[in-house]
């Protein structure tokens, strides 16, 4: 009678968390509740399953969370010397949400890799759907403008979602692995509509990232590396020459963009335009960082004495000190905890970088993957804003968890985590 009891109360927790992995990625372009909601779901499916010894003995095995656990190492211990050690411990309250990279990282069965993939572009469709609503002012949704229509997020990080999300249409219409011509027609229509909406949007972060990533995915795709250097050029040329004839918004953030560079250059004025901002805050930033070099300033303190390297770059002291972070994720890190936190965040970066598929199109998604996330950590605080981080923990946990370290060895691995 126990043992029909407990057969009944067995749970297969890795499947559990697989399914929950479909619905946090469909969650995550379109609802930050749906995905927080997920993201306990899972982690708590992990705690019940156990067996952290073999997940221990995984976890220590790759180096991104050697990586990983060393920058949270390094947030940790600087706790005490922050001026406010209660916001030092707020500040890195944020980091829950990668916790989430644990579980897919230990319990994602490969079979359920492209349904994870599927169920985001799912949720990236549903939010283009209410996107091009709004621009084609068919419905309106809560102060979302038709002149940006970004629905659930803001349309930096909106963008850079667009900007990969194309990316994976791309790799699946350039895969020659599928010969049905059907999703490949699906594939194409997607992919023109995401690329459209991200030149309707002014998420110039993430249409740069867009310009980058298609040039490298297509060189990376395709034998021929004169062919694929033509065709990229002149998709690229294609895409912008309609976007900025047909799309005002681009257009008029593209002039922006022109003129601001203009007045950098020949007059010193930063303040004309967000890019031109932002480069004087990295001057301003690096300026500082030369100054604390070995041990940084700590957490909170990186924009402290803004106004007075403005000053000694003849900025507007006044204006800069507006800002409440210096808008480059590398920065800011390097601020914080001087040369080992910048050396502990490029260590992130190249732990993905340096992973190894037996697919060249995951091999393909991961460099895009990481190379656009660093091109958004150029300009913005990735690590500390919920739609990036999330990203992040999503793709950083898939990309580790497929590459051939883990499952070449599946059978013999502690990766296959039991029940």
């Amino acid at each position: 009678m126990c043992k029909r009891i407990q057969k009944t109360l067995d749970i297969d927790y890795n499947t559990l968390i697989n399914y929950f992995l479909i619905a946090y990625a469909f969650s995550l372009p379109i609802s930050k509740a749906g995905t927080n909601i997920f993201e306990i779901l899972i982690l708590l499916l992990w705690l019940f399953q156990g067996n952290f010894r073999e997940k221990f003995l995984l976890y220590k095995k790759n180096l991104f969370f050697i990586s990983f656990f060393s920058f949270l190492i390094l947030h940790i211990i600087s706790i005490p010397f922050s001026s406010s050690p209660e916001f030092a411990l707020l500040y890195i309250e944020k980091y829950r949400h990668f916790l989430i990279i644990l579980p897919i990282y230990s319990s994602l069965k490969k079979e359920y890799f492209n349904y994870i993939l599927s169920a985001f572009l799912l949720g990236m469709f549903f939010s283009e759907i209410l996107s091009y609503s709004i621009f084609f002012e068919l419905i309106t949704y809560k102060d979302v403008s038709p002149s940006d229509p970004a629905p659930f997020m803001d349309h930096v990080s909106y963008s850079v979602y667009l900007a990969f999300t194309s990316i994976l249409l791309l790799t699946r219409l350039i895969d020659q692995t599928e010969k049905n011509l059907t999703p490949k027609i699906f594939y194409l229509i997607f992919f023109l509509s995401s690329s459209i909406n991200l030149f309707i949007n002014g998420g110039r972060t993430g249409q740069v990232t867009f310009i980058i990533l298609i040039f490298t995915s297509v060189f990376l795709s395709l034998k021929s590396k004169v062919l694929s250097i033509v065709f990229s050029i002149g998709l690229i040329a294609g895409i912008l020459l309609l976007s900025y004839n047909f799309s005002p918004n681009f257009k008029n953030r593209s002039d922006q963009a022109y003129t601001g560079l203009e007045q950098m250059i020949y007059k010193n004025n930063y303040k004309s335009d967000g890019f031109t901002q932002r480069i004087s805050l990295w001057i301003v930033g690096l300026d500082s960082f030369q100054d604390n070099f070995l041990f940084g300033k700590g957490i909170g303190n990186d924009t402290n004495d803004i106004g007075f390297y403005a000053k000694n770059r003849n900025f507007d002291p006044i204006f800069l000190s507006q800002f409440g972070d210096h808008h480059n994720m590398f920065l800011i890190t390097a601020l914080q905890f001087g040369i080992a936190g910048l050396l502990s965040i490029l260590f992130i970066f190249y732990s993905i970088f340096t992973l190894k598929f037996k697919s060249n199109i995951n091999k393909i998604l991961n460099l895009t993957f990481i190379v656009g996330f660093f091109l958004w950590s150029l300009g913005n605080t990735t690590f500390h804003t919920m739609n990036p981080m999330t990203f992040f923990a999503l793709f950083a946990g898939l990309f580790n968890s497929i590459s051939i370290k883990k499952f070449s060895n599946e059978k013999d691995n502690a990766s296959q985590v039991k029940k």
